[in-house]
């Protein structure tokens, strides 16, 4: 597997604002030209998409980048292009639940934000994300560029059979209501506009109906002693196609 994304950087920030996992063929390694033939026109999408991921924030870093330092201290200068970008461990558990069952063939993923930032979930940042949705569909100026931090909600268009949401179970419906709303647009636009087959990951314990009235959905960073659950279920989830909801315990 390899993962082909576009970041772009404003206001000393640095954002992902399109990726997509190609599920390689048998020995087969191809490079972000080969990559952007794939892509090219709308017919090739829609040929070569077979879904979509939805996680809550990505964190990437290009192929020649160290990780561990900040990738505008670095000499990256690809901004605005295509390029290869290594895939995160919370990127690998995808890897292992599609191996050799979708070859030649892309998984888009997108996220609720584009930030690439490691402490997303601070509190102080979760505030100034939930004031710009509360503004989002104004006139006023949000802090985060809109057209590339969040995404259209409304109008959001995922590619491929299915949706698949991977962004967690943080998501506070009391203490952030505009992000709670800007994903339950997103999540209801899927099912119930778009009529995608969606499919997650939920606690067992919760119920599949809790999960989705709550948009609850396990994310694969989770470090807690949950995690090996979770991935079992992933990939029990991806035997089918498209993927199916699957608790874990």
């Amino acid at each position: 597997m390899q993962y082909f994304g576009v970041l772009e950087t404003k206001y000393e920030e640095v954002f992902l604002t399109s990726s997509y996992l190609y599920l390689n063929k048998e020995d087969e390694e191809i490079d972000t030209k080969q990559f952007k033939q794939l892509i090219k026109t709308n017919k090739d999408k829609k040929k070569n998409i077979i879904g979509t991921i939805i996680l809550y924030s990505p964190i990437v870093t290009p192929i020649d980048c160290d990780s561990n330092t900040f990738l505008l201290n670095q000499d990256f200068d690809k901004y605005d292009e295509l390029v290869e970008l290594k895939i995160e461990n919370y990127l690998t558990i995808f890897k292992q639940a599609m191996k050799n069952k979708f070859e030649g063939k892309i998984v888009e993923v997108i996220n609720l934000f584009n930030l690439v930032e490691k402490n997303i979930d601070a509190s102080s940042l979760l505030m100034k994300f939930d004031s710009d949705l509360e503004i989002y569909y104004s006139q006023q100026n949000t802090e985060f560029d809109r057209d590339i931090m969040y995404l259209d909600c409304k109008n959001i268009i995922p590619k491929g059979k299915f949706v698949f949401f991977a962004w967690g179970e943080k998501i506070n419906p009391k203490e952030f209501i505009y992000i709670n709303n800007y994903a339950q647009t997103i999540f209801r636009r899927c099912k119930f506009e778009l009529n995608k087959n969606v499919a997650f990951i939920y606690k067992k314990e919760k119920t599949l109906q809790w999960a989705e009235d709550f948009i609850q959905f396990a994310s694969i960073s989770q470090t807690s002693k949950y995690k090996n659950s979770i991935n079992n279920s992933i990939k029990k989830s991806f035997e089918n196609f498209p993927p199916t909801c699957e608790a874990y315990e």
